[in-house]
Order: C-alpha cells, then structure tokens, then sequence
C-alpha cells in the first residue's frame, strides 16, 4: 500500500515536462492511535447480561460496555440505572472474530459472568438491546426506547486553550475510522455586523479572499481536501475538512489569506494576494448576488420574519444600497475597522492527536500575532439581540410584494415567539410540531389543496424558542391562508385533548427515536459540536437529553403548553394573548393570490420592505429585547 499510494513520477533523466508537484496529495492515511486510557476493543459499545450475586440469588442485569483502559484490561459498564462500575477482563481479547451473540465470558477473577446479547454496528453507539421481550415492544413504537449511557468526558470536545486570542476544543473521532479529519474556524470580530455597510464589506471581503485562494483550493479539491469561507453576524467563518495527511496545510494557507487584509499600510492598495482587476469582478458578481436574493417568494418570507426578530440582519437591498459606490480605498478603511479586534473560536475533531492540536494552536496565534493586535475582552464580544415580539391578543401583519414582479406564488409564514431557551420548553414545542405535522399537510395541502408547500416547524433563533407555520400558494389568497391556520390551530386543539393514550405515546416514541439516531458521518456529528460552540450552549448531547426529558412529558402538560403559546381562543371564549408574527410576501399571478399586494414600483420593493420591517421594530418597541 506504502508503494502504491506514492505518485508514479518519471526518472529525471525524463525530458517530459510535469507540472508543479501538488503540495496537499496526501501520503499518510494511518489511524492515529487513541490514548491507552480510553481506546478499541472488541467488546466495546455491546449490550450485555452481567450474572450478578445480590444477596444470596444470582441476577442477571443488563448492562452496557462504555470505555476501556488498556493499560488495566478493564471496561467501564453501565447498568439500567445510570449506575457505572470497572470490571477487569480475565483473558485479553485482540480479535473482533472472537465476539459474537450469546458469546460467554468473565471478569474480575471470574466472579462475574456475562453474555452478549447485541453487537454494535460499526460507526455507531450502544445497540442497548438485551434479549428481552421489551426489544419488541420498543420496536412496535409502543414503549419509550431505551436511553445510551452518558459519554464520558474524553469522548466529548475538550477546551485545551482559553484565552481572549484563542479557544480550542479538540475531539479525536473513534466512531468512524477514516482518515479525515474537520477543521472549523469562527473569527469574532465585533465591528463586522454592525451596519449593512459593514456587513457588505465582509461579504465583499469573503469573495475576495476566496478568490485569491482559488488556484490552492482548486490543487486542494483534486486530493479531496476542501475549504470554505463566510461571514456571519459575529464576523466570519472558515472550514476546512477532508484528508487529515495536509489538512493543517490548507487551514493555515486559508487563514493567513484571510488576515492579510488587516493592518495594510496603504489604504488605497489591496494586498498582494489580489490580481488586479479581481476587486471589480469580485464586488460586480457579489452586487449581482444581493440583486438576485429572495426571487422565490419561499426564501424571502423566511428573510423577512428573520429581520423582523432580528435588528442587526441587514436586508439584500440594504446591503446592495450601501455597496454600490464602493471605492478600494473606502474598503479597506471598512474592513479595517471589522478586524481591527479579532479573537478565534475553533473546533478541530476527526483523525487527529494533540500534536495536531498544538500544531492548531500554532498556526492560528501566530497568524493572528502576526497580522495584528489579538483577543479582547468578553464584554466586547457581539451581543446577537432578538427582538420581543409584543404579547398581544391581535395579530401583527407585515405585508411585501414579491421581490420578482413575476413570481406567481404567494408566501405566508405564521412565527409564533415563545420563551427563552430551555430543554424542557424545547421539547415540549418539538413534541407538538411533530404531532402537527402530519394532520397540517394531510388537511391543507392533501385535501383542500391550500399549496404545493405546506409545513411547520420548530425556530430556534439565538436562544429564543419559536414555531412558525409556512405555506406557498399559487391558488388562494394570502388572507385566507392566515385565517386557515388560524382554523387549524383550533381543530387541532380539539383533536389533541381526544388524542387516546397509546397514539400520544407514540408521537413520544417516534420523536424520541429520532432524537436518538445516530450521525451518519463525522460531517453531521462535527456541525453538532460546533453548533453548541457558536450558541455557547455547550450542551454536546443535547439530543440524547432532550430524549431523556421527554420520558416524563405528559398529555396534559402538552395541552397546557398550547393553550398558552397557539390556541387563538382562551377555554371561557376571550381571545388569547400571543407572540404572533404573520408575513405574507405577494405574488403577481391572477386570481386569488394576488390579493392585497402593495402597488409598488419593482425598482422601489427592497426600500418598501425594509421600511415596513422599521415600523415593525417601532411597533415592537426598538430596545424590547430578550
């Protein structure tokens, strides 16, 4: 494999011309070691029957094999009753071919025997299945499923550098057994968002950085290793993922393109990095993204409710205004008040040691040193505000006319605003926007043909919980969409308190089942992990407990929960107060559809929406934030 893995290069008496070597062909592709403490074994992640002495009668109990010590031959096993105990294993196992259902063996000196009862599958957890007839029953949704144990803490990202320039978490991956690895940047810079024409700039910044790295990220991509650049409302963001052998290679070249935009001596020059010409074709082809945005009327409902709730996500066509006097001299003064203070979140998982961390550490304190001042303090960080949305027992319309003057569709969204963020109200609302789903789409787009597209679903927007219900019609007026919810929500409410015992049981199931599946890729697993990074949540199994917290939700509760947040109608007939938001973006089509669009010039419709999203914050009041 060594010999077959190294490139075919003629002798150098050749007189064939090669080209330039690729820097990122990957060489090594090694499964780096795991530490002695918490390593492979064959019976790792089984389910288990442990014969146990309790009293003078012999038990058997079930358990689960969670960790392993090499250095001591011994597993970590954990009983149905989050109980954890050590066992020592009486003969060392080093082939997998040795493992098998209903295998048989012992531990601690033989005073305890167990039996396989199910083998994990490779890449995934604990199968928890131990040969009961309760296997069957959690099979047929009819009993809640069994919860994993709780990963111990050196399987879960680790902070192993915190300071105001810098902070790491590293995980090495021991599910997936490949060669790759993720790298995932987030460069917080608190001037970055703090008006469209700052945003622009960064927008603007990000194409051209891209550009500039393209002829290394094309060389990168043929070796299967890839990179990526954007901004975000904190400043921006940076991923890099594939073959772990260069992997570090790509992220630095990557990071040090990006940093050399600050400190530039000579505000009326770019960096050497771009061609000329690039900054004409670079601010030509972002203007024409910002033009192009929210054509469907789908997408701009969605953009809409966004920057009705949130203040500092700035608009296409604001951005676009701001951008299109541009100069290379007012950039550069822009972009150097975006990363003018500049600190870094990171997350490095996958094939990788803590070499590879150091190695990390390395390159980003020393790009960011190098390029300029690094870190500050945590009170500068930016504050990502939500607006309140007001509690009220009438509804808030917003209402815009589709972006293109020939999209036929017209788009409601119906945003219920709900709480600050916790597990218990997270559940509860994903529980009822699991049980609405179906009767949703089955009656409105099923059956009374409301639209093509029918859906609702829980929003989580920087820690505020919320539920919005979208359709997308060709055939019925926005007014009449907005008022079958409405009818919706009160047949609903009917249907759920007639909902028997045994189907509510099994919307519990069937969400905590989807709760519980695992990632299918070190790709899905790594988003999860940064995702709790970016929120600052730092909840790494979130999904694992919420799925415990839904064990003990009842019927009862759930009704309570939509009396108080959906129902229109209080149970004595008043109308209820609620946090309701309804956009309604209009088509152009005949009919029906277009019924209450503004009369607004094509060429006026970014500035209308944007005034109308003002008054909504006015309305709202400007400092009502959660």
């Amino acid at each position: 494999w060594t010999k077959l893995s190294s490139p075919s290069i003629p002798p150098s008496s050749s007189n064939l011309n090669l080209p330039p070597v690729n820097p990122y062909i990957p060489t090594e592709f090694d499964i780096k070691p795991l530490p002695p403490d918490d390593t492979h074994h064959p019976l790792l992640h089984c389910s288990f029957k442990m014969c146990i002495v309790i009293g003078k009668k012999k038990t058997w109990l079930p358990a689960t094999s969670t960790k392993y010590n090499s250095t001591t031959n011994s597993m970590l096993f954990s009983y149905e009753d989050e109980d954890e105990k050590w066992h020592i294993f009486d003969i060392v196992y080093s082939k997998s071919e040795e493992v098998c259902i209903d295998y048989e063996g012992t531990v601690d000196s033989k005073k305890i025997k167990f039996r396989i009862t199910a083998l994990p599958t490779e890449g995934h957890g604990p199968v928890l299945r131990y040969g009961d007839e309760s296997d069957y029953d959690v099979e047929d949704g009819i009993t809640f499923p069994p919860i994993p144990p709780a990963q111990p803490s050196s399987r879960l990202p680790a902070l192993i550098v915190d300071n105001k320039t810098l902070k790491l978490w590293y995980l090495q991956d021991r599910k997936f057994h490949r060669p790759i690895a993720e790298l995932r940047l987030r460069l917080i810079c608190p001037n970055s968002n703090k008006s469209p024409l700052h945003k622009a700039v960064s927008d603007l910044f990000v194409v051209l950085a891209g550009d500039a790295i393209l002829e290394t990220t094309y060389m990168a991509t043929v070796c299967e290793l890839y990179s990526s650049i954007s901004s975000n409302d904190a400043g921006f963001s940076i991923r890099v993922h594939g073959f772990d052998d260069k992997l570090l290679d790509l992220a630095e070249e990557t990071l040090n393109a990006c940093l050399s935009f600050r400190g530039l001596s000579d505000e009326t020059l770019l960096p050497n990095i771009i061609k000329p010409g690039r900054f004409e074709a670079c601010l030509e082809a972002l203007l024409r993204r910002y033009r192009n945005s929210g054509m469907k009327s789908s997408k701009q409902v969605t953009d809409i409710r966004l920057q009705c709730v949130r203040p500092t996500t700035w608009s296409a066509h604001s951005k676009l205004t701001a951008l299109e006097n541009i100069t290379v001299q007012s950039f550069n003064k822009i972009l150097s008040e975006n990363l003018d203070l500049v600190c870094v979140e990171a997350l490095l998982h996958g094939n990788c040691d803590k070499a590879d961390a150091t190695r990390t550490e390395t390159i980003i304190t020393t790009a960011i040193n190098k390029s300029g001042t690094g870190g500050f303090a945590k009170k500068k960080w930016p504050y990502q505000q939500v607006i309140k949305v007001p509690l009220k027992d009438s509804n808030h319309f917003l209402v815009a006319p589709s972006n293109d003057p020939n999209e036929p569709n017209t788009a409601v969204e119906v945003y219920f605003q709900i709480s600050l963020d916790d597990r218990r109200t997270r559940v509860i609302v994903d529980l009822l926007s699991h049980i609405m789903y179906e009767p949703l789409f089955d009656q409105l787009r099923t059956k009374e043909q409301f639209g093509y597209q029918v859906s609702c679903g829980p929003r989580w927007t920087f820690g505020i919980i919320g539920l919005s219900f979208k359709v997308v019609t060709a055939s019925k007026s926005p007014t009449e969409v907005s008022d079958r919810i409405e009818r919706f929500l009160t047949e609903f409410r009917k249907e759920l308190v007639e909902m028997k015992r045994e189907p509510f049981v099994e919307q519990l199931v069937g969400l905590a089942k989807n709760k519980l599946e695992m990632n299918d890729s070190l790709e899905d697993e790594c988003s999860d992990f940064w995702e709790q990074i970016v929120e600052h949540t730092f909840e790494w199994e979130s999904s694992r407990n919420e799925a415990v917290e839904l064990r003990n939700v009842t019927k009862a509760e759930v009704i309570e929960a939509f009396d108080k947040w959906f129902a229109p109608l209080s149970q004595t007939g008043v109308l209820n107060k609620r946090r309701r938001l309804v956009v309604q973006v209009i088509g152009t089509s005949d009919g029906p559809t277009s019924m209450g669009r503004p009369l607004v010039e094509p060429s006026n419709v970014g500035n209308t929406i944007d005034c109308s999203v003002k008054d909504f914050h006015k309305l709202a009041g400007n400092g009502a934030t959660w």
